[in-house]
């Protein structure tokens, strides 16, 4: 049983992190990372005077509804933004259903997220009763090194998302009616709670592995803890501890603070302790003192 328990031990903590890896290299997770960036370029980028901007969009499409990551009203138009995050070089069309994307000699397929971005537009073109030229579609990439092919149209790098976006300078709405599209955007039946289920979700596993490699290697962690405290205490005080790091006892202390001396002319020996007492030792006691190299000798 005791070698049993061990070896549950270390599941508790290898099993959820092999699960841990695996969301990290998922699709969701990358997708969150790019949607995290450009949440964070549109809200520090963007004068919020003249931008609004909306996150996680919900919206009607035929008998169901689509997602957009990102939508920007201003009266330079609405800007339908679509968060992608690849690694390593990327190549597609605008046409291509799927592009790739090249790292560590591996090569995968994704969607294109041109497609998506253009099915986002197309349901508020609907839902808002606007026109096409009302609108700017984007796919904001994060994580990716470039294009091996050439860069399709109306796809940018997230760093420059802002800039692009700022020179936009014709108007396309009137004040009232950018306002009316805010109004639309903010019913509640449009907006989507943001769903906190996958943070919770890495949270948990990231709690079972700590706690799991607790558990697992709590006796070589308390060795490791005990080590570093023993040489800090030998550091802060070397003279209450032999050359090989065990402690002198109460009675090794008293006598390192004796001062000995012995004569070697008449074999008398004497010891004072630090108020300049004489203290009685065994004369082999004294002896040895003197013969220190941390007391006197005579």
């Amino acid at each position: 049983m005791e070698s049993v328990q061990p070896m549950l031990y270390h599941l508790l903590w290898i099993v959820p992190l092999v699960l841990l890896l695996f969301f990290l290299s998922s699709p969701r997770f990358r997708g969150d990372i790019a949607e995290t960036r450009v949440r964070r370029i549109l809200g520090t980028g963007l004068d919020k005077g003249r931008y609004t901007v909306f996150h996680q969009l919900v919206v009607p499409a035929g008998a169901g509804t689509v997602t957009i990551d990102h939508v920007v009203v201003s009266k330079f138009g609405i800007f339908v933004i679509e968060s992608e995050y690849a690694r390593g070089w990327v190549s597609g069309t605008a046409v291509q259903a799927q592009w790739k994307m090249k790292s560590s000699g591996k090569t995968r397929l994704f969607d294109n997220p041109l497609h998506r971005n253009t099915l986002q537009q197309d349901a508020l073109e609907r839902l808002l009763g606007l026109p096409g030229s009302r609108f700017h579609g984007l796919v904001a990439m994060t994580g990716h090194k470039g294009f091996k092919t050439e860069r399709p149209d109306r796809v940018l790098d997230a760093e420059k998302l802002v800039p692009w976006m700022r020179r936009k300078g014709q108007m396309l709405l009137s004040t009232e009616e950018a306002e009316r599209v805010v109004q639309a955007l903010n019913k509640s039946h449009l907006a989507s709670r943001p769903s906190h289920r996958w943070a919770i979700v890495r949270v948990v596993l990231l709690a079972l592995v700590l706690g799991g490699a607790y558990l697992a290697f709590r006796d070589d962690i308390g060795r490791i803890a005990a080590d570093w405290k023993h040489r800090a205490a030998v550091q802060e005080s070397p003279a209450d501890y032999h050359p090989d790091g065990t402690a002198k006892t109460e009675r090794e202390r008293w006598e390192d603070s004796l001062i000995c001396a012995f004569s070697v002319d008449t074999g008398r020996c004497a010891c004072y302790d630090p108020e300049g007492t004489r203290v009685q030792l065994e004369p082999e006691t004294c002896r040895s003192l003197a013969e220190r190299g941390s007391v006197l000798k005579q």
